[in-house]
């Protein structure tokens, strides 16, 4: 019956585009006018998507390798269709280089009503894929609860890969293009989310995965300040190892070797698709732990040609941020754990700024050596493949997510609030859990897996079974609409409880706070505020991190 009404609804929405009472029109100006699509959220509210929008210039030619440029509205469109990828490497080449778009979803239907109502706070989501792969709808299945709770939703595609984040001095190529593409894209939004009934002076500027990193890194970006009000950082984090490049000289000098062409005109004037060799990926990586990392990640960069500026965020997070905001930081339960191939290996090669040192990296490889066999002799473990895999997971994602909250609490004054969140709920509306991954676990535990969070703030990718069958989905349904509702208050107020949730009857304190500090809300059947805690690998892990990044490396012993 539920999905019948879906239909319905629909249908009215069509009848009413062509009797002219609802339009998802926008005009810029007399020469300039945008027409977007009018779509129904399953609880009936109406919603206008304008899809492949462009919000920079193609980059191509003299514009491949180079920062983006901004582009204006121009002329009369009909935006009703998604712009291509960017190009990636996923079994198959996929995307094309003219790939800068983005699709705006607003609870906005009729342009007359923009003056007779408070703007809408905007979300600028950027997607993961460690900077290799992904595009603006990237697990991203709707986004009906976000316009219910009055959310204008910003979704995008930035360069990925060696085109958006080949680093070479000698060819004068400065990197990091797709953190600019996102810095344009912000600027894009200051100008001209108004016109889609958009608040400019309330953006949260989230990602998940390689996007969290991305959004993390912009705190300490000039270019980007007071581009976005607040932010939300899901499984990901700035000071992960595979979201800043320290050295991998050698794996990129390896990388242009391998290309025909030698000089920055040739590399400009050569078929995107040559940068794209099946054999890339495997080839142009640097081993951290248990696990790759590829070469074309944000890397550092003093004021350039194009003016902007990345510096390690090994250094900065310990200053205040540039762009100090509310923060609402996330991981899930389980991130990767289960999923990790089996490795009895643990090296370390160059990308940390302490292990060109052979003294250090051999003492870090003998104690991580010494941690597993401990952690196999107690009984703990079978294995050290198994440790290892554990302890990749933790380096990975959960340990850097957990010393950017601390170090964040560190230098923001408590009137910056940081919240803590782990996704727990191990349910039916988890993409990764179940669609992605079952097949690859090695053994099943419960707990949400790394993207599973985002079937419950996004719609979910199963949507249309649990509206045909919502007693199949009861809990799952409770939960979406409670993780909904405190991220819609922190993206409107910047407090995910202002007052205490009608959902979820929690309220929610954040870490640097002063009543209850060190707290982190834990989201499963129930929502429970508990407090911080490491395991035993986060432990270990922080002697060894201390001694990557700074130096200190007292706390390592063989």
């Amino acid at each position: 019956m539920r999905f019948l009404l879906v239909i319905f609804a629909t249908l009215l929405g069509a009848a009413q585009i062509a009797s002219g009472r609802t339009s998802c029109e926008v005009h810029f100006e007399q020469t300039t006018s945008w027409k977007g699509v009018l779509k129904q959220t399953f609880d009936n509210s109406s919603y206008c998507a304008f899809l492949g929008v462009r919000y920079a210039e193609p980059p191509l030619g003299n514009l491949r390798f180079r920062h983006s440029v901004l582009m204006k509205p121009k002329g009369h469109q009909n935006l009703t269709t998604r712009g291509s990828k960017c190009p990636q490497l996923h079994l198959k080449l996929d995307g094309d280089e003219d790939c800068l778009f983005m699709n705006i979803y607003t609870p906005m239907v009729e342009e007359s009503t923009r003056e007779d109502r408070p703007p809408y706070p905007v979300l600028v989501f950027v997607h993961g894929g460690s900077y290799v792969l992904g595009h603006d709808e990237r697990d991203i299945d709707g986004v009906d609860l976000l316009m219910d709770n009055e959310i204008l939703v910003v979704t995008f595609n930035y360069r990925l890969y060696t085109l958006g984040f080949l680093k070479s001095d000698e060819n004068n190529i400065a990197g990091n293009f797709g953190l600019k593409d996102q810095t344009i894209l912000l600027r894009w939004v200051q100008q001209y989310i108004r016109y889609f009934g958009g608040d400019p002076n309330q953006v949260t500027f989230a990602g998940q995965s390689a996007g969290a990193g991305s959004v993390t890194l912009h705190l300490y970006i000039e270019q980007s300040r007071n581009l976005f009000h607040r932010m939300i950082a899901l499984s990901g984090s700035m000071l992960a190892p595979w979201s800043f490049l320290y050295g991998g000289r050698q794996c990129i000098q390896n990388y242009l070797r391998d290309l025909p062409p030698n000089t920055l005109e040739q590399l400009r004037s050569t078929d995107f698709r040559g940068f794209l060799r099946g054999e890339s990926w495997v080839k142009h990586t640097i081993f951290f732990g248990s696990m790759v990392v590829s070469c074309f990640i944000p890397s550092a960069e003093e004021e350039h040609q194009d003016n902007f500026t990345l510096r390690s965020p090994h250094e900065s997070i310990l200053q205040t941020p540039i762009n100090p905001v509310p923060m609402l930081i996330s991981d899930t339960a389980l991130e990767f754990e289960g999923l990790r191939g089996e490795s009895d290996k643990f090296d370390l090669e160059e990308n940390c700024p302490n292990i060109l040192n052979d003294t250090v990296r051999s003492l870090i490889n003998s104690t991580m050596y010494n941690f597993a066999s401990k952690i196999v002799a107690e009984g703990e473990a079978d294995s050290l493949a198994e440790v290892f895999q554990t302890l990749s997971n933790t380096i990975d994602l959960h340990y850097p997510t957990l010393r950017l909250v601390k170090d964040l609490s560190k230098t923001l004054d408590p009137s910056i609030p940081v919240y803590f969140q782990r996704f727990e709920f191990d349910g039916k509306f988890g993409k990764s859990r179940n669609v992605y991954y079952p097949q690859y676990l090695q053994y099943i535990i419960y707990g949400a897996m790394h993207g599973d969070d985002l079937g419950y703030i996004f719609s979910p990718y199963n949507l249309e079974e649990a509206l045909e069958r919502p007693q199949d989905y009861e809990k799952e349904w409770e939960v979406h609409r409670g993780t909904v509702e405190l991220i819609a208050n922190f993206i409107k107020y910047g407090n995910p409880t202002p007052t205490p949730s009608k959902l979820s009857n929690i309220t929610w304190p954040p870490v640097n706070g002063k009543k209850t500090p060190n707290m982190l809300l834990n989201i499963d059947e129930s929502f429970e505020v508990r407090p911080i805690t490491e395991d035993i690998y986060s432990q270990q892990w922080e002697k060894v991190y201390d001694c990557l990044y700074y130096e200190r490396c007292d706390g390592i012993e063989v």
